[in-house]
């Protein structure tokens, strides 16, 4: 510097830095109150929610076909009683793989399927059951003939 000279203009004594840091705080602040405020949307009507599963079933309908899984979940809604019914996927065959649900806990698979037998446009409606042999497997390829 000399003497008849003004001296050079200083930046901000604030950095950078911290500026970018207040301005990210006040992002998050902003984006954390708007979280809160927003509320949860209800629960459809067909989801699980606190309900227990009773079990699985395999539906098939009557005429005409039913091969798009909002039109098989319109159908198990529409069935009134303690037990509610949500499709799970289709199966080969025109079989639909539904679940039954109920807040009840006497509710069991049992009453579930007569309650689809007696629905309209339910043409069978079997448990979904893991079924085991009721002989034993040989323990060889030498079969014993029975």
């Amino acid at each position: 510097m000399s003497i008849g000279t003004q001296p050079l203009s200083r930046k901000p004594a604030r950095p950078l830095r911290l500026t970018i840091l207040c301005g990210a705080l006040a992002l998050l602040a902003l984006a954390t109150l708007s979280a809160c405020q927003a509320q949860r949307p209800s629960a459809p009507a067909s989801s699980l929610n606190a309900d227990r599963a009773v079990g699985d079933i395999m539906v098939r309908f009557t005429a005409p076909p039913v091969t798009a899984s909002e039109d098989a979940g319109r159908l198990v809604e529409s069935i009134a009683g303690p037990i509610r019914f949500v499709v799970k996927r289709p199966m080969s065959g025109g079989v639909w793989l539904v679940t039954a649900i109920s807040a009840s806990a006497d509710a069991t698979l049992d009453q579930a399927v007569a309650t689809l037998r007696a629905a309209p446009r339910i043409e069978t409606a079997e448990p979904d059951r893991v079924l085991k042999p009721n002989r034993t497997q040989p323990a060889s390829r030498d079969m014993r003939p029975d």
